[in-house]
């Protein structure tokens, strides 16, 4: 080999080099500029997803403002891909021809996650439900705080505090992911809420 071929072959190395770390940056940059809300995000609507983005724009925008926020809409990750339901599942409905369920459980995203699944099915979250009408439910109720204002005993230097809003615990906590009941609307036209599944101790 030539002193010139090496020379060459350095060239274009570093060539590449170059050019892969400025794809890199320009990749970083326009991230960092999503994140801040400077440029809107890159969104990737599957043909399968393209009716329900746009009904859905007009009917729930939250939902589909939250999706446009996420990872999923940024790798093409669409609403049946999460939303498909199997015959027998209690949620099932059928929505335009298509066989979906309103909410989202951690088995249907063990569809594509499974090793997360696994681990989630570890943790105390996985069986978060039986909490209701528990013992433990005195850790949510009471000691997460009380369902009307209190008073919290020691007042913030400088502000006159005489009570705190009990719940405030269960606003930024609990109901950030669960809201304050999750209610599925029954075949017969009913809500079915946890009062109707009474959960027992399984």
């Amino acid at each position: 080999m030539t002193l010139e071929t090496k020379r060459i072959i350095i060239a274009i190395l570093g060539a590449t080099f170059l050019i892969s770390l400025l794809f890199v940056q320009s990749r970083e940059v326009t991230r960092h500029r999503e994140e801040a809300g400077l440029i809107p995000p890159h969104i990737a609507v599957p043909a399968t997803s393209q009716e329900c983005v746009k009904c859905h724009s007009q009917i729930s925008t939250g939902i589909i403002d939250h999706w446009k926020g996420s990872k999923h809409a940024r790798t093409g990750v669409g609403c049946v891909d999460c939303h498909q339901a199997e015959q027998g599942d209690a949620d099932a409905f059928t929505h335009y021809g298509a066989l979906v369920a309103a909410i989202v459980t951690p088995r249907d995203c063990g569809r594509c996650h499974p090793q997360v699944a696994a681990e989630f099915a570890q943790s105390h979250h996985a069986a978060g439900g039986n909490i209701l009408a528990s013992l433990d439910n005195f850790l949510a109720e009471v000691v997460e705080g009380a369902r009307q204002p209190f008073d919290p005993h020691s007042a913030t230097p400088g502000h006159a505090v005489q009570s705190v809003n009990g719940m405030a615990s269960a606003y930024v906590g609990c109901q950030q992911c669960h809201g304050s009941r999750v209610g599925l609307v029954s075949s017969t036209g009913g809500v079915i809420t946890v009062r109707e599944l009474q959960p027992g101790a399984d």
